[in-house]
């Protein structure tokens, strides 16, 4: 009786890591994990039928329920370890070792009818109440150490390519997994060699799921390659460096690399050895400030010369220390810091070294000006940032390949729009601002439900009319994002992007039906980029269309869908979008 409580106790211990792990994969794209965590879930519920049955059919069922964790467990952790390190797997192999997998959960759950696993089975029902079933291994029984064996030496390579540094990820992280992985063989050769009434088992998964969590935790201090923030890194002159609490090192940028070169070297879930003063610096103004558990501490900044006893070296940075927060700002994961090189900026006003070391001495004195222009900048910055993260916590894994390929083919078309006499009334203000809020113009999809959003068939009227809505909610969610923001025409040109680049240039188009040059010109310009994507890439219901038709199709919208002035100019862009999409091919970015 007191075993099949504590296997009660089990299940709902379990049942409520999968429920946490459910709620954080909104925050994180820890999709795996929540699948292994179900999966130990249905595992332990097996168990606890096996122990209750009072017949052979009821416990020939319960042990096929139990053995989906050990089935899928290993095949699992060795796809974890895969996508944690950046490994591919090849397609045929991933199909195989699945394949293989169900083959031998089959083969459990046909016992009774076929003696392909087990053999000789009979029912045990122990004075306690306590039920299980003793067998002689078959065939396929010994098939599954095999698969198991290949599943754990993929998996140590993987957490070895981590350790030896080939890969960027965490080897902490990656050998705890492996750890796990062992740890439950030894169990389960325990049970067999001193051949125990009461199952192990249960209670190692039920272990395996609360680890889950807090491995969902960790990894979104590691997810530092989402595209969009990759397209940030590219359109930003910001140098980036993470740290979780313990002050190792989690991940940088291109930038921070460039500024300090012994970054790159640097490896994860190890404290930097800084090479120079200006680093060191660094480290040590993180690790006086840091306060994980004091929520009223603002954001710190810093400024910072490096090289100054080298006038042609000389640089100047600019440094502000954030907090990355969890669940509540009491829960503090790690710290960001941001580095702004402003060189240039000190540079343009200190003509010779008189003047360098007399605005060195104003600096001292007073750095207000400094620091609102500062703040202009970040403000831009960190609600850009926002706006992107609460995109990224709800999107599919399409999302982020759209807005690079899109965003790119924007600047792309800009570049060469602000060098024609039609539009030399633009500012290079307002062309810079259409750049940028290039990756703001789907944002009102996160309004939108995730089955109307991966649905791979045609929608309804109803579901097409709710996905119409997200260009309306779009605009209202970029105008909050970013209220605060001191440049108004870029806030202007941002919300216009997201509202109307669905309209049509006969007027045909959503949510209001603007007509000709009514529409803003920055969504006249999105829309020729996006619907360009649309034709080129591919769609969970369609595959990319070839370019020749796809610009064939933008020649006929011209004045109907497009501004065919517009029209015009991307045509004659051509061979250089061609170029530019195709780079994207061997990448994540890929149409």
């Amino acid at each position: 009786m007191v075993y099949k409580i504590l296997l009660g106790v089990a299940v709902i211990l379990s049942f409520g890591s999968t429920f946490v792990l459910l709620n954080n994969s909104r925050r994180n794209n820890n999709y795996l994990q929540v699948v292994l965590s179900v999966l130990l879930l249905i595992s332990n519920i097996g168990y606890f039928f096996l122990a209750s049955s009072t017949s052979l059919g009821e416990a020939l069922l319960a042990n096929a329920l139990s053995y989906i964790g050990g089935i899928f467990l290993p095949m699992m952790v060795m796809f974890i370890l895969a996508e944690f390190s950046k490994s591919t797997l090849p397609q045929w192999f991933v199909y195989s070792i699945s394949t293989v997998n169900v083959f031998l959960f089959f083969a459990i759950a046909l016992t009774g009818r076929y003696p392909f696993f087990y053999d000789n089975i009979r029912l045990l029902i122990y004075p306690d109440g306590v039920a299980d079933f003793m067998y002689t291994p078959a065939h396929f029984y010994y098939a599954r150490f095999i698969v198991v064996g290949v599943e754990l030496a993929l998996s140590g390579f993987f957490t070895v390519l981590a350790y030896s540094g080939k890969k960027k990820a965490s080897f902490k992280t990656m050998f705890t997994y492996v750890g796990v992985f062992l740890a439950g063989f030894l169990v389960y050769f325990l049970e067999k060699v001193f051949v125990s009434r009461y199952e192990l088992v249960p209670f190692f998964y039920m272990i395996c799921s609360m680890g889950l969590v807090y491995f969902s935790t960790r990894s979104m201090l590691y997810d530092v390659t989402l595209s969009v923030q990759e397209k940030m890194e590219e359109l930003s002159p910001y140098g980036y460096i993470v740290f979780d609490r313990r002050m190792n090192y989690i991940g940088s940028n291109v930038a921070a690399e460039k500024l300090f070169p012994e970054v790159k070297e640097a490896k994860i879930d190890k404290p930097i050895v800084p090479e120079n003063y200006a680093l060191k610096s660094i480290i040590s103004w993180v690790k006086e400030k840091a306060a994980p558990f004091d929520i009223h501490e603002r954001n710190s900044l810093k400024r910072l010369g490096l090289n100054d006893r080298n006038p042609e070296e000389r640089r100047y940075l600019d440094c502000e220390l954030s907090y990355i927060h969890f669940g509540s700002s009491h829960h503090v994961l790690g710290y960001l810091v941001e580095m702004e090189d402003r060189t240039q900026h000190y540079e343009d006003h200190l003509r010779n070294d008189n003047l360098i070391h007399k605005a060195r001495r104003e600096i001292a004195r007073s750095n207000n000006e400094v620091t609102k222009s500062l703040q202009k900048m970040k403000s831009l910055q960190e609600s850009t940032i926002l706006g992107m993260a609460s995109m990224i916590e709800s999107r599919d894994n399409s999302t982020g390949g759209h807005i690079n390929r899109t965003s790119s083919c924007v600047s792309l078309f800009v570049d060469t729009l602000q060098t024609l006499p039609a539009y030399a009334d633009r500012s290079e203000n307002y062309w810079y601002a259409v750049k940028q809020a290039a990756v703001l113009h789907d944002l009102g999809k996160i309004a939108v439900d995730d089955y109307i959003l991966r649905k791979e068939a045609g929608l309804t009227e109803e579901e097409y009319s709710k996905m119409k809505g997200h260009a309306e909610v779009g605009a209202v969610i970029v105008e909050k994002v970013l209220k605060e923001v001191d440049d108004k025409e870029f806030v202007a040109v941002a919300v216009n992007v997201a509202h109307y680049h669905h309209e049509k240039y006969n007027g045909k188009g959503y949510p209001d039906g603007l007509k000709g040059q009514n529409i803003p010109l920055e969504a006249r310009i999105m829309a020729l980029a996006d619907v360009f994507d649309a034709l080129a890439s591919e769609r969970a219901y369609k595959k990319p269309m070839p370019y020749d038709q796809c610009f064939k199709l933008i020649e006929e919208e011209a004045g109907t869908h497009f501004d065919p002035k517009l029209v015009d100019v991307f045509l004659k862009l051509r061979p250089q979008i061609i170029d530019l999409y195709n780079s994207f091919e061997g990448t994540d970015k890929h149409r």
